[in-house]
């Protein structure tokens, strides 16, 4: 259930994915968001690192319809690898929607890509086959 057991909790809309966590059934799957199947992603690498849902998915705690705002091109992620300092957020704010980052967010990033090791590659090998 992950974000849906904070986002939108009691949407009638969601309702076939409540019942199917409750059951164990699953439910025809839409795909939103679309890569190229040459290309490797991996969510767990992105979120323990400290980018937020909202960078890559927008607001869809507002959006009636759930739609790519990203183009999620190579282009677009290599700007937040070659710069994660920009991007990142605290752990406990990785599903926060809406969140605002501080004043110093930046010296706090570089802080925790120092401390963490974060080093996103910008090599080919890295997300592509």
């Amino acid at each position: 259930m992950n974000c849906h057991s904070q986002v939108k909790e009691q949407s009638l809309k969601l309702l076939k994915v409540r019942q199917s966590w409750a059951t164990g059934e699953p439910i025809e799957w839409v795909k939103v968001h679309h890569l190229p199947d040459y290309a490797n992603f991996s969510h767990s690498v992105h979120v323990n690192s400290g980018v937020g849902c909202e960078t890559c998915h927008g607001r869809i705690d507002q959006m009636e319809v759930v739609a790519q705002q990203e183009p999620l091109s190579m282009g677009w992620c290599l700007e937040c690898h070659r710069a994660p300092e920009l991007y990142l957020r605290p752990e406990d704010e990785i599903t926060t929607m809406g969140y605002v980052q501080p004043a110093d967010f930046v010296e706090r990033n570089l802080a925790t890509i120092r401390r963490e090791g974060i080093q996103p590659p910008t090599n080919c090998s890295a997300c592509h086959y």
